[in-house]
């Protein structure tokens, strides 16, 4: 961009060039936040952004594009051809053109300079896009907080600030640790090198929260571990407070759909989409916030379609699959906690980067303190998957 701009987070840029102590870091994310962070309210609801977060630019106000416009009720899409992100919402469209950096609306507003990309995440200017969508827009300082709000609007921005304001700070602590932990995770492949740097696995949960999750976590938290879970719409409304644990013990979450029935979710690409929007809209109602990470039940091969994975990606989706499965949840058969075992030992040493597939069982939950044992001595840290991770799914991208 042409003009000087002023990032929130441009330091994440800056500060892997310069070794970092703890503390340091933790002082850095410290003045970040109080400085110049913002948080988005729409209605009544503080929305929740992962990796990604508002920013300010010359005193006017970027959010991440899809997390934002789906909290207001909108939907947004991808034309890889054109560049081209479109936002709509009943009769109204916005076109956020990537090439040109310019924002055009069908009643035939054109703002230029005001569409980029931070961490492969689409950003544009918050107010105007609440407003054009009927929304209006206030600021209020205890936060700070950027509100966009509508006759649906419950509390007045007074009451908003007293009532959430624990809400905020446990919001901002969790901004805090998880930039802290990208600098001191960046400092440290930077200081030691590629070469002796550990090495990395991802444990992938299907199918919960379910009444073994609780079990998971503790064995989890024993083995200084954290994972990533890909949860049923259904489940996620049924044991709100388990994700909610999740979250805030450092794991990821993922979408794995509605209905888990292979002749009703990929019976078309609308379906699996709109599965995927409803599962993700039952996160943002427990947790807060939505995620682009899903896994199709059954994975992407046979059953999902070339043309259901591009609009799935369209919607702004990442795909992920698996390159180790457990066998845990193998159809026909109930496998021991020592087979499930064997069976990871024996595909991890054949992958550069395991992804690993189980499912929340009792003979999984058995078989997790071998395996994470196994694991930790092979020299993996166990991290979640994040939504700037390159994906691993059968289509080899």
């Amino acid at each position: 961009m042409k003009r000087m701009i002023l990032v929130v987070f441009a330091w994440l840029i800056l500060i892997p060039f310069f070794p970092l102590k703890a503390e340091a870091a933790a002082r850095v994310t410290g003045e970040i936040l109080s400085d110049n962070f913002i948080f988005i309210v729409v209605n009544d609801q503080l929305i929740s952004f992962r990796d990604t977060y508002p920013e300010i630019h010359d005193g006017i106000t970027y959010v991440p594009v899809r997390f934002f416009v789906e909290s207001i009720g909108a939907k947004v899409w991808w034309d890889n051809h054109q560049k081209h992100a479109y936002i709509q919402k009943n009769d109204k469209k916005i076109t956020l053109d990537l090439s040109l950096k310019t924002l055009f609306t069908d009643e035939g507003h054109i703002i230029t300079d005001c569409v980029y990309i931070q961490d492969n995440k689409i950003m544009a200017p918050y107010k105007f896009i609440a407003n054009y969508f009927d929304y209006r827009v206030s600021y209020i300082k205890n936060g700070p907080v950027a509100r966009a709000f509508n006759e649906n609007a419950c509390l007045s921005d007074e009451e908003l600030a007293n009532r959430m304001q624990k809400e905020i700070q446990q919001e901002k602590e969790r901004i805090r640790k998880e930039i802290q932990k990208k600098i001191e995770e960046e400092n440290r492949i930077k200081n030691q090198g590629m070469a002796n740097y550990p090495k990395i696995a991802y444990l992938t949960f299907d199918d919960g929260p379910t009444i073994y999750t609780e079990q998971i976590l503790e064995i989890l938290e024993k083995y200084e571990a954290r994972a990533t879970f890909f949860m049923l719409s259904n489940h996620i409304k049924k044991y709100p407070d388990i994700v909610r644990k999740v979250v805030n013990q450092g794991n990821s979450i993922g979408l794995h759909g509605v209905s888990h029935d292979a002749k009703i979710i990929f019976k078309s690409a609308e379906v699996l989409v709109s599965e995927m929007h409803e599962c993700n809209h039952s996160l943002q109602e427990v947790a807060g916030f939505r995620t682009d990470l899903v896994r199709v039940p059954y994975g992407s091969r046979p059953y999902l379609k070339k043309e259901f994975k591009e609009q799935l990606e369209a919607s702004g989706f990442i795909l992920w699959d698996w390159n180790v499965d457990s066998q845990d949840s193998l159809k026909g058969y109930k496998l021991s906690p020592e087979k499930i075992v064997q069976n990871v030992k024996a595909q991890v040493a054949r992958k550069k980067l395991p992804v690993i597939l189980m499912h929340e069982k009792e003979a999984t939950v058995e078989a997790l303190p071998e395996i994470l044992d196994f694991l930790k001595k092979q020299n993996y840290i166990l991290e979640p998957i994040g939504e700037n991770v390159t994906p691993v799914n059968f289509w080899g991208n």
